[in-house]
């Protein structure tokens, strides 16, 4: 692993500024990690070449240019109406052919932008209308094949890093595919490969396909702002082999980057970053807490698991698979989810911030109201029993979650 001061050379960082960002944490290897990592977060990546070699290989194809453009300050994707326009940061829309699998023409997501002298995948228009989200794909040149198009926001990062801890055991422990129990719930693990090939528990992403943090992290950088490294050593990023002129483009990669365009250890103080997020404590105090138990929904989103070192971490997911009905189904595929099956999202950083909050994987939903009607399946029990008591005992609730 690089030193933190030949990682600061090589990513143009002086170390005066640097202790400047972690001015109020502690003067320790961590503190610096993570006030490090807070930068690389809020970088704002340029194409190759450019004088700035350090911060180069952004797209060809992307959607933003810093993590941050669509997790400021780690928080979730926002929504600012203007009118009758939308601008929709951390929105992006994944697409896939026919039959679920990549996209032989356009890959996995839909970029909207593109570097200087290459044209963007499409244009894409939000708006929201009485509450309803929509968003319209315009590509700039139509695929040959047949297109599936899905929207997904960006979720809170807050307590995310939690998930790596979790003791594989006792999301196993919770599984119970078969619904032997007889409550309705039927949740599974997701076991996926991770880098080595070994079949590991899956934690990240909307259908739990991502093994870790890290790699996560390093696939999101990828995908959103087509930066290789070495655990996804694109430097095309998203662009396929139907698209020759995107991968003919110039690429960041240099010795001070593992040969990549961002290092390990870069992505590695990104996930210290991201560790720092730690969401408040839950006040189990409230009426609002009891009535969420009450009602059902900690049978999937249980508030504490514990980690590895047998400390408990509060989470409020089981991070098993559970099927929430056709109506939110997705066709394209993701590892051995089915298509109505999602992970139990975690709850932390559900109050909005600056700008509008939407919910669900697809943002279908304008408020945490919405979105605990548009459970269903498995969950459709809980969403009744919230359903059924009176207008009080819901804002409780409410309440309890927007302070997560």
């Amino acid at each position: 692993m690089k030193s933190r001061r030949s990682l600061l050379a090589a990513l143009g960082v002086a170390a005066t500024s640097l202790c400047a960002a972690a001015a109020g944490a502690a003067q320790t290897g961590q503190g610096l990690d993570v006030a490090l990592g807070k930068a690389l977060f809020e970088r704002l990546w340029v194409a190759a070449p450019s004088s700035t070699a350090a911060a180069d290989g952004l797209g060809p194809l992307f959607n933003q240019r810093a993590c941050a453009g669509c997790h400021q300050d780690g928080g979730a994707a926002r929504f600012t109406r203007r009118d009758d326009s939308t601008r929709a940061q951390g929105l992006v829309v994944r697409v896939a052919a026919a039959d679920g699998g990549p996209h032989p023409e356009l890959g996995a997501q839909i970029q909207d932008r593109a570097v200087p002298g290459l044209a963007a995948e499409a244009r894409l228009t939000v708006t929201i209308r009485q509450g309803a989200l929509a968003v319209q794909t315009d590509l700039a040149a139509g695929p040959r094949q047949p297109a599936i198009f899905e929207t997904r926001i960006a979720p809170p990062l807050t307590g995310r890093a939690a998930l790596d801890d979790i003791d594989d055991a006792a999301v196993l422990a919770l599984a119970d595919p078969q619904d032997r129990d007889g409550d309705g719930i039927s949740g599974r693990a997701h076991m996926v490969p991770d880098d080595s090939g070994a079949m590991v528990l899956g934690r990240f992403g909307y259908k739990a396909t991502g093994a870790s943090l890290l790699r996560q992290t390093a696939e999101a950088a990828a995908l959103d702002m087509g930066l290789s490294s070495p655990l996804v050593p694109q430097p095309f990023g998203d662009c396929t082999a139907a698209q020759p002129a995107c991968r003919a483009r110039p690429s960041g990669r240099g010795a001070m980057a593992d040969g990549e365009e961002i290092s390990a250890a870069a992505v590695e103080r990104v996930v210290a970053y991201l560790a720092s997020l730690r969401p408040a404590p839950a006040d189990r105090t409230t009426p609002g807490f009891r009535l969420f138990a009450a009602a059902g929904c900690a049978a999937c989103h249980v508030p504490d698991l514990p980690g590895r070192d047998g400390r408990m971490r509060q989470v409020f997911s089981d991070l098993l698979l559970h099927d929430l009905g056709a109506e939110g189904a997705s066709r394209i595929t993701a590892g051995g989810a089915a298509p109505g099956e999602w992970r139990t999202t975690p709850l932390a950083g559900l109050a909005p911030r600056d700008g509008e909050r939407r919910y669900f994987h697809d943002g279908r939903a304008a408020t945490l109201r919405a979105a605990i009607a548009a459970h269903g399946g498995e969950a459709a029990a809980a969403r009744d029993a919230f359903a059924g008591v009176d207008g009080r005992r819901q804002q409780m609730i409410l309440d309890f979650l927007a302070k997560l």
